[in-house]
């Protein structure tokens, strides 16, 4: 059984993890726990229970996108920085790619950032994705790409509440 959990250095320092991608396996090995430690980043993981192992994870940051970072994407160049979410990494293990564990991740972290929502402002929630395969599964499940940066996507936290409510009726 696969269930998403708080990041647990153990299970991390004991996993075979790799999913293709160096950085990301690097990352989760090297610099998940002191990140954790740290308070700087939060990373979750997909636990499988009965190989006690991870399958995947994703961590999240706060983040502020500069007027000029935020470019012309809502019609206009802010006046202010936006606060946002930066969803910094979503990762799956080779052995488990295939199986909707990505798309658990995701729909995990949207719920916990649309919960946090209320108590905390942001206006977006945004990913910076490695390649164009990493951004059409972002954009299957409502991202919106930044009009000047094609691998930098976004929602809204209004399209991230109209998400759940809809999911609720």
């Amino acid at each position: 059984m696969i269930i998403v959990r708080d990041f647990s250095r153990e299970l991390v320092k004991h996993s075979p993890f790799a999913s293709g991608e160096s950085s990301l396996d690097r990352w989760l090995k090297e610099q998940s726990g002191q990140q954790d430690r740290r308070n700087g980043v939060r990373t979750f993981l997909a636990a499988d229970e009965a190989a006690v192992r991870v399958a995947g994870y994703y961590s999240t940051v706060t983040y502020e996108l500069t007027p000029e970072d935020a470019g012309e994407t809502f019609g206009r160049i802010p006046r202010y920085p936006v606060p946002a979410v930066l969803l910094a990494r979503l990762a799956v293990d080779r052995s488990y790619q295939g199986s909707g564990i990505g798309r658990l991740l995701l729909f995990d972290a949207l719920a916990r950032l649309e919960r946090n929502s209320h108590d905390i402002g942001f206006e977006l929630v945004v990913v910076d994705a490695l390649h164009e395969d990493a951004a059409c599964f972002y954009l299957k499940y409502g991202f919106r790409r930044f009009l000047d940066h094609e691998l930098k996507l976004y929602m809204t936290t209004k399209d991230l509440r109209a998400t759940f409510a809809a999911d609720l009726t």
